[in-house]
């Protein structure tokens, strides 16, 4: 970051500053998110068709088995898994009608405990994705009001279209004509413009 935005940044106001810091946060939560998901996708997909060509190419079941049930049950992907519950629940009983129907009752449930595993915090990436923008035009608006925000001790610059520049005090605008039919800062003729605002501060003034 430049000098200019990091001056920028530190005199900007309070609320400004909550609101940058949760939208990095939010930002780094989410990346953080993506890519955890990318990975752990990415690698649950190509277990799955490495157990899979395996499988087709001949390996038989209860080699494929014993490899896995080497490893820890929590190293197991979601294609290992339902293989080695599946195949304990068939070995333990019968290959009866009965015994089948258990298996894909067990092969649902392990199915639906790991896509609950590989959604998780899914939910989280779609909060903050749909109040990130939000959050961000909120402290845009609160900017631009601490940025307009004029105090009495303040000068304000008006220029037009044409390159007319008035400066006035804030102190010489009427209080009550602000809040009623508003006042006019600067004459302008037809089809001119003011083109641009700003305010001086009073410490600048002072200066």
């Amino acid at each position: 970051m430049n000098v200019d935005g990091l001056e920028l940044l530190l005199q900007a106001s309070l609320p400004v500053q909550i609101i940058l810091f949760i939208l990095c946060v939010a930002s780094l939560t989410s990346w953080v998110l993506i890519f955890e998901k990318y990975f752990t996708l990415s690698r649950s997909t190509k277990t799955s068709h490495e157990l899979e060509d395996r499988f087709w190419q001949g390996d038989k079941i209860a080699d494929l088995y014993t490899e896995l049930k080497e490893k820890d049950v929590s190293e197991l992907e979601t294609s290992e898994l339902i293989l080695v519950t599946t195949y304990e629940e068939l070995k333990q009983k019968r290959k009866t009608d009965q015994s089948i129907e258990s298996a894909e009752r067990l092969i649902r449930v392990v199915v639906s405990r790991e896509e609950e595993r590989l959604s998780n915090n899914l939910s989280l990436l779609a909060t903050i994705s749909s109040s990130a923008p939000y959050i961000g035009l909120l402290g845009t608006v609160i900017g631009i009001i601490n940025a307009f925000q004029v105090k009495n001790g303040d000068d304000i610059i008006l220029l037009s279209s044409v390159g007319k520049a008035n400066r006035l005090k804030s102190s010489d605008i009427s209080i009550i004509g602000r809040a009623t039919q508003g006042v006019r800062l600067m004459k302008l003729e037809e089809d001119i413009k003011v083109v641009a605002a700003a305010k001086v501060d009073e410490k600048v003034n002072d200066d």
